[in-house]
């Protein structure tokens, strides 16, 4: 359950600080001590979070049996909504309007009627939400790696992932960054020594603007293009280079599957979303990049000495949907469980290594050079016909 079986999706966080080495005693009170239901009520929004054992929605027994195996943390957040839908609230004012005016014998209510009326409603709902009575309960699972100092968390929502946050904090109090494309880059660039590639990048494109827009009207959310822009590269070696990389002593081959979501550099043309069996293929796909467009999602199988993953990635986000692990031929459940943490390290290991070959191509000094062959192979045109801007060149120059 959970990571323990099944397709995986998550996002990754990141944790800043003296975090714990192992899952000590310590560690495991502080979970207990933040379990659901004992640490807090629902937040003014109507939300109550906590943590439970990845065993059932109720269960707050949480012991290191049951969440610790080796170096890895495995158990859920539980998050509830109690706050009453905004319907029901509708609803019981049109009915506390009604009474009103039955009591009052006209048709029209007056001001300090209708908010006379709101107010039982808003009672009403808020008396019969602190009994249950609209409580939606659900959780999302979290895989904590003390050795990388990485979470994985299976939930690609804004109000999840904050939520976390919070709670993550309020057990440990430890802060974490979001695993985003910008962040990942930052650190792997800044492992080599080079953040000030990641800071200068500007984002390339594969067409004029002029050919597609008036103006240069794109925005990108700080320096989460490069996360697009990986999808891009990756795109063009897989045909021109079969896809396939050496990385960390191994061969490594990447090949497109399933589904591609492009979106328009320049917010101008729209988005396109492709599904098929291999939709780099598609005359659809070929022809959104003639018109200025470049994956941000896409179904990938990521292939090594671990054996063949596939999955699908949000570029920017660096977030893994449906990701398939093999079958483990383990029989213990620890021994099993462990098996597919590994592996969801490995592909995450693997991925941040392509990420990083692609980013020290890009802030290499014939940067430009590979990016000119990448725009004849989106257009189909000579570099040397193209006259195009190049961005990047100034970052690299």
């Amino acid at each position: 359950m959970g990571f323990a079986s099944g397709p995986v999706s998550f996002r990754r966080f990141f944790m800043t600080g003296q975090s714990p080495a192992s899952a000590d005693d310590a560690m495991i009170k502080a979970i207990k001590a933040n379990a659901f239901g004992r640490a807090t009520d629902a937040s003014p929004d109507g939300i109550q979070i906590g943590w439970i054992a990845p065993t059932n929605l109720f269960d707050t027994d949480i012991t290191g049996e049951k969440v610790a195996i080796d170096r890895f943390i495995h158990l859920w957040m539980r998050m509830d909504r109690t706050a009453p839908p905004a319907n029901i609230v509708r609803s019981y004012v049109a009915v506390e309007e009604e009474v009103e005016r039955e009591a009052s014998g006209r048709p029209l209510l007056t001001s300090r009627q209708r908010k006379d009326a709101r107010q039982k409603a808003v009672d009403r709902a808020e008396k019969e939400a602190r009994d249950g009575r609209f409580r939606r309960i659900s959780s999302v699972p979290v895989l904590i790696d003390l050795q990388a100092k990485t979470i994985y968390f299976a939930s690609l929502g804004s109000t999840a992932g904050d939520k976390f946050i919070q709670l993550f904090r309020d057990t440990f109090d430890l802060s974490l960054d979001l695993g985003g494309s910008e962040d990942v880059a930052y650190r792997i660039m800044s492992a080599a020594g080079d953040a000030r590639a990641v800071e200068d990048a500007e984002p390339f494109h594969l067409v004029s603007p002029t050919a597609v827009a008036d103006d240069d009207g794109f925005s990108f959310d700080g320096q989460q293009f490069l996360g697009k822009e990986f999808l891009t590269w990756l795109w063009y070696k897989s045909e021109e280079d079969e896809g396939t990389f050496s990385l960390r002593g191994e061969d490594v081959f990447v090949s497109f599957s399933g589904t591609m979501r492009l979106d328009c550099d320049f917010n101008s043309t729209g988005s396109d979303t492709i599904r098929c069996d291999v939709p780099t293929r598609s005359p659809e796909a070929k022809a959104g990049l003639v018109i200025g467009k470049q994956p941000v999602k896409a179904g990938l199988i990521l292939g090594g000495r671990g054996g063949e993953f596939p999955f699908v990635l949000d570029g920017p986000k660096l977030a893994v949907s449906g990701l398939r692990l093999p079958e483990s031929e383990a029989t213990d459940r620890r021994a099993r469980c462990e098996e597919r943490f590994t592996q969801i390290e490995d592909v995450t290991g693997l991925l941040d290594s392509l990420f990083g070959l692609y980013l020290g191509r890009r802030s290499a000094a014939d940067w430009p050079s590979e990016l000119g062959r990448m725009q004849a192979w989106a257009t189909g045109k000579p570099p040397t016909s193209l006259n195009l801007r190049f961005p990047a060149e100034s970052a690299v120059s």
